[in-house]
């Protein structure tokens, strides 16, 4: 045997043709795995012997013709050159192959064979003869038989054999296959993938070494010659493997040979890997056969060792496969899945392209998978699989669970979409069909939707059920804390309802915090046990309960005048390296990282998070809650005096369930603000006093309100003229426990501030001054400066009086708030703004210690020295080495050229 390999293809085919009219008979055979370059080496033979004077006869076998009995010999005499032959050969032949009843016995079927292999070396005899068949493995037994009877009479035929094949592969026909084997003569020429280094060449070639630098072809294409053609053909076009050109390529191969190589790459395209036994499952064939063909492939280039070289590739084997065939494929894919005891999710992503499942254990994985993709914060993927097991759930009773869970997911996603599924889990309430817990979660998202009627249905029932007395009080606790109208008269604080059970479940812990700081205020534990449940909840990585657990805790950080602490956290549950936020927990959490923005002063921040969390998920889904986010656009808009888009946020149409819930006093709060500054005082009052109405209804009046009513409503009794009604409320705020809200405590000495004497100022509002620059309130301390400023003016004290309102526009500038810095703005006495520090200015203030900036802060603040020691517990002296350091260093010869920033970060 002359072994040739594919280097020498066309050496070989040069070889051949000269080596034709000098020999008898021979047969030549090129093998190969698929698609790399038989059909090409066959060809190359055929057109340089067709320049010779031989008679050409070829043929090429496919899968679907494998049955069609001497179809290839009817290929072979249907060729072009039969034109030229005598007449009578051509009859006989055809006579021989005429359609005629099959013969009787073996021995009628060997001669025929027989005759039909005599009349073509007759006809070699008036011409020199040479057959070409291209995939002889897949041609017709009778065709086969007579080239077996062509190849043992070689010797003495003047007839030419040109055969290819894949030797890998098995053959319905063998004895034709191992006769040639056997050939002393055959010239055998191998053929296989293009090596990488010749790979780089051809790429080179087609897309330029620029392009072939950018794309790894090697690794793309296996060395294969057809996937190679079609890669340079999408890179140049489209600069990646298309599933038009690359995959239908691919395709292709399959579709040329028998069924059983597209039935073992469907199942490997939904699969997506394993072993050949696991594919032979799949596909319903056995899985020696299996692994011919996978090796086959793999010989060819097509496939990689792992599966498909690329996803274009198996995207064209998908589409390709139809959708009966595709669902089956996955049925299958599942049960193989799970009785290996495969990954949840796996196994549920293949019943999801299932079609019709019957098997009884669906429904519950299905379940499973979806509480475990929540948990990644993939909301959509939940709802389609619970959707899913809805559909396959075998009895009214799971259907009933199932829906429960479907319509919780959908709320994570979009509230207005949950909203869908009341109607039946109602009827299934009434009917006793949900449980407890579900019961609980559809009185919350009734409420939510604003449907009080319904919600207090199902509230009143869960309070009478036995099964729920465990529940009950957990439940009337967030109630309290979230929809406080619908709550029973509480008789416990919030760490009272810390029983074993709450304490392994965020959410009731953090109602926990809250519910301490609305009813008995601020304490030295509240930021402990608040940033404990967001560190639990961080850590658990269960993104669907954020809605919850993180508002609550996040909440109680606010009202307790820890905005700094809450926008922290914001900021870490926002970011990528938190668990993902599903789109509802988002907005609210996004919603609150606006409101610690607007409590901080920083308005643009809290404008632009607050629009961000109502396109998250849209106003009419935020529910009865809106009452947040629109309130913090509101105000803040308000303070950088954007009147018309203010009046914008407060003309939308709210829903009238807002009104029971805890946010809507932040709404009255902003809106009551809106109207004080268009001048519209008494509707500010009555928004405000609203908001202590509710309160106190609530038994919410005790502890830290969500909203300092009481001083924005003695600022709307003064801006009427009434300062008796405005001391009332004042002292009434400053008589409040010491756990109250610092803010308004801050407030309340600013408008105490402004019902007394001028020598009092002052006093009142350095004290003022030092509550928000204690709780980062910039806004409050721009308007308390703002007042302190002339206060001081009007005691003569004019230098102070020009550094402090300096200070105070700076502040206020930083918060963008436009009319409070057009009231600070040059007057007649020639106060003149300051400037944004400058880099220079910025670079000598980072060389004061902290020490001396502590000291430069308070002075830049208005102190004097002495109320400076007194403040800081040092000497005069000592107040006063600092302040002369500082003046060196800063190139300053007086306080009042301090600059204004030195006052605004007291963190040194």
């Amino acid at each position: 045997m002359e072994l040739l390999r594919a280097p020498e293809i066309q050496s070989a085919v040069e070889h051949l043709a000269v080596d034709l009219p000098d020999r008898a008979g021979r047969a030549f055979l090129v093998d190969g795995p698929p698609a790399c370059g038989k059909t090409t080496a066959l060809r190359r033979l055929v057109d340089r012997i067709a320049h010779e004077d031989h008679l050409v006869l070829t043929a090429t076998c496919t899968p679907p013709e494998t049955e069609l009995p001497f179809g290839v010999l009817k290929q072979l005499l249907a060729s072009p050159g039969m034109a030229r032959v005598d007449p009578r050969l051509v009859a006989d032949l055809g006579e021989l192959l005429a359609p005629a009843p099959p013969p009787a016995d073996d021995s009628a079927l060997l001669q025929l064979y027989h005759s039909l292999c005599a009349a073509l070396i007759a006809l070699s005899e008036e011409v020199p003869l040479v057959i070409a068949v291209d995939d002889v493995r897949h041609g017709d037994t009778a065709s086969l038989h007579v080239l077996l009877q062509l190849v043992h009479r070689l010797d003495t035929a003047r007839v030419r054999l040109l055969l290819t094949d894949d030797l890998l592969l098995p053959v319905s026909f063998p004895p034709l296959r191992y006769e040639l084997l056997r050939l002393r003569g055959l010239g055998l020429v191998r053929v296989a993938p293009l090596p990488a280094a010749r790979v780089r060449e051809e790429a080179v070639r087609a897309v330029g070494a620029d392009v072939a630098k950018r794309v790894d072809f090697a690794a793309l294409t296996g060395g294969n010659p057809l996937l190679l053609h079609a890669l340079a053909v999408d890179v140049l076009e489209a600069g990646e493997p298309r599933e038009i050109g690359y995959g239908n390529s691919f395709l292709s191969c399959l579709h040329r040979n028998e069924p059983l190589f597209l039935d073992t790459v469907r199942a490997l395209a939904v699969l997506g890997g394993g072993s050949a036994s696991d594919l032979g499952r799949l596909s319903g064939h056995e899985p020696e056969q299996v692994a011919q063909v996978l090796n086959a492939l793999r010989e060819s280039g097509l496939l990689a060792e792992d599966g498909f070289r690329h996803d274009a590739a198996r995207r064209a084997v998908v589409a390709d496969t139809p959708v009966a065939e595709h669902e089956v494929l996955h049925r299958r894919a599942a049960r193989l899945l799970r009785d290996q005891g495969g990954a949840v999710t796996d196994i549920a992503d293949h019943l999801l392209r299932a079609g019709r499942i019957t098997d009884p254990w669906a429904a519950d994985l299905l379940v499973d998978a979806a509480e475990l993709v929540v948990q990644r914060g993939e909301p959509t993927a939940a709802v389609a699989l619970l959707q899913r097991a809805l559909d396959c759930s075998p009895d009214r009773e799971r259907r009933t669970a199932v829906q429960a869970r479907l319509a919780t997911a959908e709320w994570l996603v979009n509230p207005s979409t949950s909203a869908r599924h009341h109607t039946a889990l109602l009827a299934a309430f009434h009917a006793g069909r949900l449980s407890v817990r579900d019961s609980a979660t559809l009185m919350k998202h009734l409420r939510w939707a604003g449907n009080t009627a319904d919600s207090d249905a199902v509230l009143a029932r869960l309070r009478t059920d036995p099964r729920a007395a465990e529940d009950v009080p957990v439940l009337e606790h967030w109630l309290t804390s979230t929809y406080p109208g619908a709550a029973r008269p509480r008789t416990v604080l919030g760490r009272d309802v810390d029983s074993a059970r709450s304490r392994a479940d965020l959410v009731p812990r953090a109602n926990a915090v809250l519910l301490d700081v609305l009813v008995a205020g601020d304490s030295d534990d509240v930021a402990d046990r608040a940033e404990a449940v967001l560190r639990e909840l961080r850590l658990a990585r269960e993104s669907g309960c954020y809605g919850g657990a993180a508002v609550l805790a996040l909440s109680a950080l606010l009202y307790s005048d820890r905005a700094d602490v809450a926008a922290s956290w914001c900021e870490q549950l926002l970011s990528a390296r938190a668990v993902p936020l599903l789109p509802m927990p988002r907005a609210q959490v996004l919603a609150l990282a606006a409101e610690s923005a607007l409590r901080r002063g920083d308005h643009p921040s809290a404008d632009e998070l607050a629009r961000e969390a109502l396109t998250v998920v849209s106003p009419t889904a935020w529910g009865v809650s809106v009452g947040l986010p629109l309130s913090t656009r509101v105000l803040a808009l308000t303070r950088m005096g954007r009147y018309d888009e203010a009046a914008a946020v407060v003309a939308q149409p709210v829903p009238n369930g807002m009104f029971g819930h805890r946010n809507s006093v932040d709404y009255l709060y902003a809106r009551g603000h809106f109207f004080l500054a268009r001048e519209r005082p008494r509707a500010a009052l009555g928004d405000f006093l609203l908001c202590g109405e509710q309160l106190t209804r609530w038994g919410l009046g005790s502890g830290c309100a969500p909203v300092p009513w009481r001083t924005a409503a003695a600022e709307a009794w003064l801006a009427q003229g009434n300062r008796d009604q405005a001391r009332v409320l004042i002292h009434e705020q400053l008589g409040r426990p010491g756990t109250d809200s610092r803010r308004a405590r801050g407030q309340a000495l600013r408008l105490l501030a402004a019902t007394s004497s001028v020598k009092r100022h002052p006093q009142l509002l350095r004290e003022a001054v030092a509550v928000f620059e204690a709780v980062d309130d910039k806004y409050e301390l721009a308007r308390t400066l703002r007042d302190l400023g002339r206060a001081q003016r009007a005691l003569g004290e004019n230098k102070l009086a020009r550094r402090v309102i300096r200070r105070g526009w700076h502040v206020a500038r930083m918060c963008e708030a436009a009319p409070l810095c057009e009231e600070l703005m040059p007057t007649a006495d020639g106060l003149v703004p300051a400037q944004p520090a400058s880099a220079a200015r910025r670079s000598d203030l980072d060389r004061l210690t902290s020490s001396e900036h502590r000291v430069a802060a308070l002075a830049a603040s208005g102190l004097t020295n002495r109320e400076i020691a007194v403040k800081l517990y040092v000497t005069h002296s000592t107040v006063e080495q600092h302040l002369t350091r500082v003046f060196r260093k800063l190139g300053i010869k007086q306080r009042e050229q301090l600059p204004p920033e030195l006052s605004v970060d007291r963190s040194k």
